[in-house]
């Protein structure tokens, strides 16, 4: 298929799944007028711009802390709050020579841009492959219950969380969120839909998630009423099937994700609205719901919304590499992620 038709195959598409979506999925409940968001910067060569500016010393560790100099952000939520990349393999983040566990986060991720942009001591406690089930029960890596356990002594990420709150009561700044997405991850995939398994898993998150962010609330109620709990949605890491497998196939799974990622941010936009918690507005900073212009991308001229995950990911290795495409955010992704809560924040 030649490269201009793969362009307005999927534009044509694009616009009959974003019909689809919008019956799909409850309108968007606005959100507070402080929870304004708007997309990242982008460069330009299509690259974030830094939230750090380069020789800013990362986020200091507990032991600062201790001296009673710093405050905190403390991260929650799946993979992409700990910051991971492909790159690190089956490798736990780096020991906190503070505390001895991993609770730092790996380096390089949104979380530690936003704690060194704002002078945040960084205490990061998401776990790779979390969902709104393990939060609550049995952690979904082993090693992240060890942590718990040993840290903070507690069986699951929530109870580690309020249990580091009631133990560092009124030092917490700052709480990010990012929590769902590996509930419907397993729905969707380079060879299809499964809208049974989105409808199920979408109602798991619709019944779990505002428990979750209440009992956070109310943990930062009684230990840190000062501090602010930001949550995001999320970028469509399988737009990335338009540039491979690419042709029709990958198109015409691009744009069913679309429509799928569509309809889960809005239902998380209106939980997170409801529960009056800012959302920082990943998908737009993604440029997600953009379709033109086209770009080029590795000699590949494709839509603007699967080129920027292209860029932003590791979901679309280039030809002849060695690589395999995975879903999380590249160094220059986390970046994008990081500006887009930074909108909502405000500044420092």
């Amino acid at each position: 298929m030649s490269r201009r038709p793969r362009g307005r195959v999927y534009l044509a598409v694009t616009a009959v799944a974003a019909a689809v979506a919008s019956l799909a999925a409850p309108a968007v409940v606005a959100a507070p007028a402080a929870a304004a968001v708007v997309a990242a910067p982008v460069g330009a060569r299509g690259v974030a711009a830094p939230v750090r500016a380069r020789g800013v010393a990362p986020a200091p560790s507990h032991a600062v802390l201790r001296a009673g100099t710093e405050r905190v952000l403390l991260a929650l939520g799946d993979s992409l709050a700990a910051g991971y990349q492909p790159t690190y393999g089956t490798r736990a983040p780096p020991l906190d020579p503070a505390t001895g566990y991993p609770d730092t986060g790996y380096p390089g991720g949104y979380a530690a841009d936003i704690a060194s942009a704002r002078h945040l001591t960084l205490v990061d406690l998401a776990c790779p492959g979390e969902t709104t089930v393990s939060m609550t029960t049995v952690p979904a890596r082993a090693a992240c219950a060890t942590t718990y356990r040993g840290e903070l002594g507690a069986t699951s990420q929530l109870r580690a969380a309020t249990s580091y709150l009631a133990r560092h009561k009124g030092t917490v700044a700052l709480v990010t969120l990012d929590l769902g997405a590996n509930d419907v991850d397993g729905c969707v995939s380079a060879s299809g839909i499964s809208s049974s398994c989105l409808a199920t898993r979408e109602a798991r998150v619709v019944a779990r998630l505002p428990a979750i962010v209440a009992a956070i609330r109310a943990a930062l109620s009684a230990d840190d009423p000062g501090a602010q709990l930001v949550a995001m949605n999320y970028y469509d890491p399988f737009l990335g099937v338009a540039y491979s497998p690419g042709g029709l196939v990958g198109t015409v799974g691009a744009t069913l994700s679309l429509a799928a990622t569509t309809a889960f941010d809005r239902r998380l936009g209106a939980l997170f609205a409801h529960a009056r918690v800012p959302v920082a507005n990943v998908a737009a900073a993604f440029h997600t719901y953009a379709a033109l212009p086209l770009l080029v991308y590795s000699g590949h001229r494709l839509p603007a919304d699967v080129v920027y995950v292209c860029r932003w990911t590791w979901m679309c290795p280039a030809s002849g590499s060695s690589s395999h495409a995975d879903i999380h955010a590249t160094t220059a992704g986390y970046r994008v992620i990081a500006a887009a809560f930074e909108r909502v924040l405000g500044p420092a």
